[in-house]
């Protein structure tokens, strides 16, 4: 069974208690590492220039302590196997759908379990949903 580099583990504690069930339960189905959670000002604009994410500071569930989303990569990583990220995310969905987590994949914004309409992938990003209610609620903005 897959189990949680040291890496992963920091990322993991970053999380917000929801999204930490998810990838607990998840690593006992599929392999991934944990790439990130909680964004400062600097990572996010950082982020937002360089096109890996459509949102500035301030905007994304990254942006927030406990974080309310993650990015992560099956393991091995190989950033042109989309299958292979398309599959980690159906057990990442499963395991939502399973616990009754409001999750949702950076590779079906629209939720319509259709990725072939998005505009944006961003095949290793899950996030509580509606984050902003999370955020709000739960969470708060990381400081400069």
């Amino acid at each position: 069974m897959p189990t949680f580099s040291q890496r992963s583990l920091r990322a993991r504690a970053e999380l917000h208690p929801l999204l930490q069930q998810l990838v607990d339960a998840a690593i006992k189905e599929v392999d991934f590492v944990i790439l990130d959670a909680q964004r400062g000002r600097a990572e996010q604009e950082k982020a937002f220039k360089g096109g890996f994410s459509k949102a500035r500071f301030g905007q994304s569930a990254h942006n927030y302590v406990p974080a309310v989303a993650l990015d992560i990569a099956p393991y091995p990583v190989d950033w042109n196997d989309a299958a292979k990220f398309r599959a980690v995310a159906k057990v990442f969905m499963k395991v939502a759908k399973d616990k009754k987590l409001p999750v949702r994949w950076g590779g079906d914004w629209d939720m319509d379990g259709d990725w072939k309409d998005e505009r944006f992938l961003d095949w290793g990003h899950f996030e509580l949903h509606k984050w902003q209610d999370f955020a709000k609620r739960d969470s708060v903005l990381i400081g400069d």
